[in-house]
């Protein structure tokens, strides 16, 4: 059962309109309106920040200050491909480094409108294959957050095509797996869900597809192929729109292929995980499990 400061936290989501944010946003030019592309003051508290240029666009490098375990993660950022990072992005992150002292790669990577999708994963490839270099598969973890996590599935089907070592987890948090909302199970859940709005999230996605059909599994990776994948687990709520495809993702997948950890937060809205809920802190120690032993 949710928590009451997370019903409240829903209430409010409601009640200033947040599911229209994007879709506004969009119209005015200014959907990096809430973004914060550069590391917050909480970053640099806590750890070593190091940035870099991969293909053109900045890469962060976020090491504990107390010392450097083995993990490296691959963190890629949500915001519906449109939007940069934000504090909570760097919040949870700052998290992560400071519980396991893993190491967290974060790119900066093309957005649209200015890019598509094809530019992304030219760039996030690129630097796929560098953390390879230097980081154990075992050790290397590819981990986002909604449109992220669209990504992240996506990058590690297209490893399996590069015939590219598999990350040694795969961790998906909201994650956005079919950029058509296509699915009919999604107009059961809309009224519910307080955060995201179908309207802004298509347009943010075609945009993005640019005149590449919005079922290629780059884009939409429910409808790729799910061999050579090795180790993911997936988080979603049941008040966000996103859970529908997660549902389709768990029934697709094959438990005898695939190590496959699901867990789905009743009364959750799109990712809480990254915020200050009760809920939240307990999502976050079972992603830190994952991390750390590879299960909950």
């Amino acid at each position: 059962m949710a928590s009451i400061h997370s019903k409240l936290f829903a209430f409010f989501l409601r009640l200033i309109g947040k599911k229209h944010f994007l879709k506004t946003l969009l119209a005015t030019g200014r959907q990096n309106f809430y973004s914060s592309p550069e590391p917050t003051t909480k970053v640099y508290k806590f750890c070593i920040v190091d940035k870099r240029l991969v293909n053109g666009h900045p890469v962060f490098t976020l090491q504990s200050r107390a010392g450097r375990g083995r993990k490296h993660i691959l963190y890629l950022h949500g915001g519906a491909y449109v939007q940069r990072f934000t504090s909570h992005h760097w919040s949870f992150m700052t998290e992560l480094v400071a519980a396991t002292h893993c190491t967290i790669s974060a790119p900066d990577y093309p957005l649209a409108p200015d890019f598509t999708f094809e530019d992304t994963f030219n760039m996030i490839l690129a630097l796929y294959k560098e953390l390879l270099e230097k980081v154990a598969k075992e050790d290397l973890i590819v981990m986002g957050d909604s449109s992220g996590g669209g990504l992240a599935l996506a990058l590690c089907q297209l490893l399996v095509k590069e015939q590219l070592p598999q990350p040694g987890q795969l961790i998906l948090l909201s994650p956005w797996l079919d950029i058509s909302l296509s699915n009919p199970e999604i107009h059961e859940i809309v009224t519910e869900d307080p955060f995201m709005g179908l309207e802004g999230l298509l347009q943010a996605g075609r945009i993005y597809a640019g005149n590449a059909p919005l079922d290629h599994y780059l884009l939409s990776p429910i409808y790729g192929s799910f061999k050579g994948l090795e180790h993911i687990s997936v988080f979603v709520g049941t008040r966000e729109i996103l859970v529908a495809d997660a549902r389709k993702l768990k029934k697709m997948i094959d438990p005898e292929d695939v190590q496959f950890i699901y867990v789905e937060y009743p009364g959750m809205v799109h990712d809480w995980m990254l915020i200050n809920l009760p809920e939240s802190k307990q999502a976050r120690q079972q992603i830190i499990s994952i991390i750390e032993t590879g299960g909950l």
